[in-house]
Formats: C-alpha cells, structure tokens, sequence
C-alpha cells in the first residue's frame, strides 16, 4: 500500500508469550468477559476459537457467537449491537491508505447502521489526524499516513490484523496478456488470453 512504513508492531515468534502478554493486560481486561460474533462458515469458527483461547491466557472469558455470514455483517455494523470482539474482513478498493484507515476508522463517520468502522473506534484525536492526512497531497500525504497507522496500531490498536493474502498464480507458457492488480491481488481475467 502506497505510504505504507515497516514498524515493529507485532513480534513474529512460534509460540507467544502469555505471560507477558498477562502482566501487559493486567487491570485492563474490564469485566474479564467479551463476547465475539463470528461467521458460521469457512474458517469464522477456527479463528474464533483462537482468539478465545488466546484471550483466556489472559483471563478473559470469551463468549462465541456464531452466524451466517450475512447475519453475521448486519449485527457488527449495526451500533449498539451486543458484541466485543467482530472478525471481519477488508480489502481495497483502490491503492489510498484512505481506504483502511479512514474507512475503517474514523468515528465521525458512525451512523445507527452500515458502519465498516466495526470496531467503533471513536477519537476525535484520530479522527482529526485522519482527517488532515487525508487533505495531504503526493509524498506528504503518505508520509502523513504511514506515520498515523504506526501510532495507530502501537497507541490506539482498534484493530487486529490477522491475514494478509499471498497469493500466487501459475500459469502455461500459452497464457499471455497477463495483467495483475497487487493491491486487490488479482489478475484481470478478462484481458488474459491465449499466445
């Protein structure tokens, strides 16, 4: 993604460190219950059991509701709705770290129902942050992003990122007129064709 800033956000280790993690979450773990709405198909319960498990190491009780999937959208974008913790999915519509940040995270844009900003996140610091990085042009406007999701994901983290496709495409030396989208991460079916 155009602005995007490598940081040191998330330790990349094989088995993580809950007792860390425990003393880190130590007196902000509210009631020590959350409940997680997750899809019914594919993979929605797996990871939901994941995030249960990982949560209990630091003693919260996480409560798994599972839906269809299209339920399960109408209840997460729905505020006011009984939920903690949502899993969900996004991807861009177009190479702008508008497209993840403010989408996804400016709470002045919060209505009763239709929200993509599913965590609720709602700062009127971020969301002036969000609001001037967006005014921005050229390299000053990606310079501004890159900044804002680092200090995002280290002070505020509304969000969890949990996957971020690889995706690889083989084909025949006959295929040609090979055209690929890396930010949607897709090639242009309609354009391939044969040498």
């Amino acid at each position: 993604m155009p602005g995007f800033k490598q940081a040191d956000l998330y330790p990349t280790v094989k088995q993580p460190n809950f007792a860390l993690a425990k003393k880190l979450a130590n007196g902000h773990t509210g009631s020590g219950k959350a409940t997680l709405y997750t899809f019914s198909s594919s993979y929605g319960p797996l990871w939901a059991q994941i995030v249960q498990f990982d949560l209990k190491q630091l003693g919260v009780d996480v409560s798994i509701e599972s839906f269809p999937r299209g339920v399960q959208i109408g209840k997460i974008e729905t505020k006011g709705e009984n939920f903690d913790i949502g899993i969900n999915g996004w991807g861009a519509d177009y190479a702008d770290p508008y497209d993840f940040i403010n989408v996804l995270l400016d709470g002045s844009k919060l209505q009763a129902a239709n929200n993509v900003n599913i965590s609720y996140f709602n700062s009127p610091a971020y969301n002036k942050k969000m609001q001037s990085a967006a005014s921005l042009t050229g390299p000053k406007r990606l310079a501004a992003y890159g900044n804002l999701d680092i200090d995002l994901m280290k002070k505020a983290a509304p969000l969890a990122p949990i996957l971020n496709g690889n995706n690889r495409y083989f084909t025949s030396a006959r295929v040609g007129c090979w055209t690929f989208q890396p930010v949607l991460a897709v090639p242009n079916l309609a354009g391939i064709c044969l040498k």
